[in-house]
């Protein structure tokens, strides 16, 4: 099995290092050749022509009428009993004079006569400016090769890089979904490589900033949506005390409560759930609530303002959206409570001062808005819940008896009404303030993960 080399290795074997060395190396060896082919060229036929030039003038000299006056005295033998004389030289015929070398050796025949032959060679002319002007071309050569040596290395580099520069340009403009065309060589692939990473980490922080600057603006709206929702004040009754409280969560919705204070002097007590989260649920929340604000400050039955209210609802509900409400109308002078719920999970609570039992009141009825309304005004049911002294009832949405432990278990709905018995003689601040800190403390340490919203009253004894 072949071992697979990363791509950064397998780039950097053709770097810009091996790759110049390469070059350079080659066109250097290129031109060192060509120079030493031009040398040796140059050299013999400058040797031929001063040889020949030499042999000829040697003929002359050695047949010719010259004075010549030798000095014995520097004479050499060389090895092969050819005496080596250097002489002078008057030609006045034709005005020249100079220095040369005789050679001049002897021999017998056969017959025992003896033989001499001379050769005079006069000094040739200097071929020390020849042979410079050869290496001065060469040089001229070498210096030109080795120039356009660099520059063909040179422009490997410089195009690409010109092409990097033009992509960072793009990327500079704001475009993040540019890629680099990165050719060349490996330390160039890498460097693009480097730069498509980058932009493309850029361009993810850039979505992750948008994604976030669009949360946080959702988190400021529906934060004003929330806080918009909640009521301004808590009424106050002569002989009951009413209160309530909301429990906000990170993970924000459109759950609500109120209290709706009508001119015949009943007041209403209302609790809604609304499906989904976030800043669509905030919404529909709000105007779940505007709708039933503006419609149960009206004197009227209970039923006739649901339905008008459903109706409405209906026509603004998106598809997988609802409302569920409970409500109840409190009439402080007969200690009577009118109860109507819209497809609320959570009944209303009353214990009961007398017995301190617990009861659940649940109309029937469906949530507001999944139908335009004939189904729904068949549906929902009103009943009447007297309220005696020390009598408490409650309100609360879904949330509380879904609230998790560290474990993942829910509350439940016993144990959230057994807690509501618990603690329902207690006025009701302090009841509401205990029953806070009974869901705090089984909640995990993340808190709550939905709002919280309860609402109740307690009949004076």
């Amino acid at each position: 099995m072949k071992r697979r080399i990363p791509r950064e290795r397998k780039a950097l074997k053709l770097g810009l290092r091996p790759r110049f060395v390469f070059t350079v190396t080659l066109a250097l060896a290129s031109v060192v050749g060509v120079a030493i082919v031009m040398v040796n060229v140059g050299t013999a036929e400058i040797t031929r022509k001063m040889r020949g030039d030499l042999l000829s003038e040697a003929v002359v000299f050695s047949n010719g009428d010259f004075q010549c006056r030798t000095d014995e005295s520097r004479m050499e033998v060389h090895p092969t009993g050819v005496r080596v004389i250097p002489f002078t030289y008057n030609d006045f015929g034709k005005g020249r004079a100079g220095e040369g070398t005789l050679y001049s050796y002897e021999s017998t025949d056969e017959k025992g006569m003896p033989h001499r032959f001379e050769l005079r060679v006069p000094e040739g002319e200097d071929a020390t400016p020849v042979l410079q002007s050869l290496m001065v071309g060469v040089m001229v050569a070498v210096l030109v090769a080795g120039a356009a040596a660099a520059l063909w290395a040179a422009e490997q580099v410089v195009r690409p890089v010109h092409k990097l520069v033009e992509d960072v340009r793009q990327i500079a403009l704001g475009n993040l979904h540019h890629r680099t065309m990165a050719r060349g060589p490996g330390e160039i692939q890498l460097l693009g490589w480097a730069i498509d990473r980058m932009t493309q980490s850029l361009r993810e922080a850039q979505e992750t900033k948008v994604e976030l600057s669009v949360r946080e603006r959702e988190l400021e709206l529906a934060g004003g949506v929330r806080e918009a929702l909640l009521p301004q004040g808590t009424p106050l009754i002569e002989g009951y005390d009413l209160g309530s409280s909301f429990l906000p969560s990170p993970r924000f919705g459109g759950d609500f409560h109120d209290f709706v204070e009508r001119p015949d002097g009943r007041i209403g007590l209302l609790v809604c759930d609304v499906g989904g989260r976030g800043v669509p649920a905030a919404l529909v929340g709000a105007t779940a609530r505007s709708y039933l604000r503006s419609e149960l400050l009206r004197v009227g039955e209970v039923a006739e303002s649901f339905a008008r209210i459903n109706r409405w609802l209906a026509g603004d509900m998106r598809r997988g959206m609802f409302v569920s409400a409970i409500y109840a109308l409190l009439d402080p002078k007969q200690g009577l409570a009118t109860v109507a719920c819209a497809g609320h999970k959570i009944p209303l609570l009353r214990v009961s001062a007398s017995d301190g039992n617990l009861r659940v009141v649940h109309p029937d009825g469906i949530a507001l808005g999944f139908d335009k309304g004939p189904v729904f005004e068949r549906r929902l049911q009103v009943v009447e819940v007297p309220l005696e002294p020390g009598d408490r009832i409650v309100l609360a949405n879904s949330a509380p008896v879904r609230l998790k432990n560290a474990q993942g278990e829910e509350l439940g709905e016993k144990a959230f009404y057994a807690r509501v018995r618990k603690h329902h003689v207690a006025d009701t601040t302090q009841f509401l303030r205990t029953l806070r800190r009974d869901l705090e403390q089984f909640a995990s340490p993340a808190g709550f993960q939905e709002d919280i919203a309860f609402v109740t009253v307690r009949r004076s004894e």
